[in-house]
């Protein structure tokens, strides 16, 4: 799809991993190959518009209003008309991005596409979402802080299945040497590959 930015929200608080790690610990941070849990993001999205939200990059208002107030804040920061929305402590997201772009590419009715995982479960930061549909949604809310990120889905839905791998986040430290494993292991994925499926609306 032409005109798509990459929105990552790194402005998180990293509270449960600094209580496990230590004080004003961040899981960004953490060696993860060659560089960190973020780096590894941002190489992965090589060639991709990114916005990075957070420090560093543009901040949410207020700052640590939460994933959707990260979310507006990168919507406000672009002019794309497709933004995707990862996490930032996803290091191996961006496998997903293409299967997402297909997916709302397919269905010019769909609002937003979210991906799903073995489990059956919405990854919400796993998704991608049409401007006009999440401006008009965010423009409907009293305020973004503090909101949750399933207020972008209330429109028509596709659902994309994604793998354990690519739904990986780092929020302590059992999931980094997860991660790790993972990274040593190459593309292998503990829970299997994930095929991209025909996007069924809700």
């Amino acid at each position: 799809m032409q005109g798509v930015v990459v929105v990552v929200v790194a402005g998180g608080g990293s509270t449960r991993w600094a209580a496990r790690t230590g004080p004003g610990a961040d899981k960004l941070a953490a060696p993860l190959g060659p560089g960190t849990v973020l780096q590894h993001l941002l190489r992965e999205l090589s060639g991709h518009d990114v916005v990075i939200v957070g420090p560093g990059g543009v901040l949410e208002r207020p700052t640590g209003g939460g994933p959707l107030a990260g979310f507006a804040a990168g919507l406000a920061a672009s002019t794309a008309p497709v933004l995707v929305l990862l996490g930032g402590d996803q290091p191996f997201a961006a496998s997903a991005v293409p299967r997402l772009l297909a997916a709302l590419a397919a269905d010019p009715d769909l609002d937003a596409v979210v991906g799903v995982d073995g489990d059956g479960r919405r990854q919400p930061l796993l998704s991608a979402h049409r401007r006009t549909s999440a401006q008009r949604v965010l423009d409907g809310l009293p305020a973004v802080a503090g909101q949750p990120l399933r207020e972008l889905f209330r429109g028509r839905v596709g659902e994309v299945a994604v793998s354990g791998r690519e739904a990986l986040d780092v929020d302590v430290p059992q999931d980094l040497d997860r991660a790790r494993s993972l990274l040593t292991d190459g593309d292998a994925d503990a829970d299997g590959d994930a095929e991209a499926g025909d996007p069924g609306p809700t």
